[in-house]
This record gives C-alpha cells, sequence and structure tokens, in this order.
C-alpha cells in the first residue's frame, strides 16, 4: 500500500502525511488551526513536527494557505504557540541534547 506524501512548508522535503502536521486557514474567524485529525475542509499545508519547520513554515504560510492580501495580519489567530507545545510533548528529545552526569 502506497501511503500518501506531502511537502513540508518548513523544510520543503517530502514525507508520509501521516507524519506531518496540517494547517488550515478559516477566513470566517481569521484562524490558522492546527488539523490533527487532517479531514478539515480547504486547502491545508503540512509540517514536520520540528522546531526549525515551524519556525521557516511560520513565514511561509500566508502564501502556502492562500490567506488574502487584505487581511490584517495582525488580526489573525496562530498556531506557533500551539504548535510548539505540540513538539514539545511529542517528539523524543535526541540523546546527544540530554545533560547526564556522565557527559557534564
Amino acid at each position: 500500500m502506497i501511503l500518501p506524501v506531502r511537502t513540508c512548508l518548513g523544510c520543503r522535503l517530502p514525507g508520509p502525511k501521516s507524519e506531518l502536521v496540517r494547517l488550515i486557514w478559516r477566513g470566517g474567524t481569521l484562524e490558522i488551526v492546527l488539523d490533527f485529525a487532517q479531514n478539515s475542509p480547504g486547502r491545508g499545508a503540512y509540517l514536520h513536527p520540528s522546531y526549525k519547520c515551524v519556525e521557516k513554515g511560520s513565514r511561509r504560510v500566508r502564501g502556502a494557505l492562500r490567506i488574502p492580501g487584505t487581511v490584517d495580519w495582525r488580526t489573525v489567530s496562530e498556531p506557533w504557540a500551539d504548535l510548539r507545545a505540540f513538539i514539545a510533548t511529542s517528539v523524543p528529545v535526541e540523546r546527544d541534547q540530554v545533560q547526564t552526569d556522565e557527559n557534564k
């Protein structure tokens, strides 16, 4: 069975859809929201759940979701804090980032 592949907005590398987080634009409420179920209607953008991809993707999201230029960006609810919290709780810390008594 072939898995669906999507391109990460941050690093622009393809990856399995199931490993990426989907963002969607809700124009009526001026929100960019996380779509963990990946089944909400509308145009979506995908990000790897990593801090690097979130930082780069946050600068590209307006174009990727085709948010109209007439929208005042200061009024848009952004998902970045929620996404960073999700990453912090779901992504395992790499061994070389963990401080132990052995490597201090």
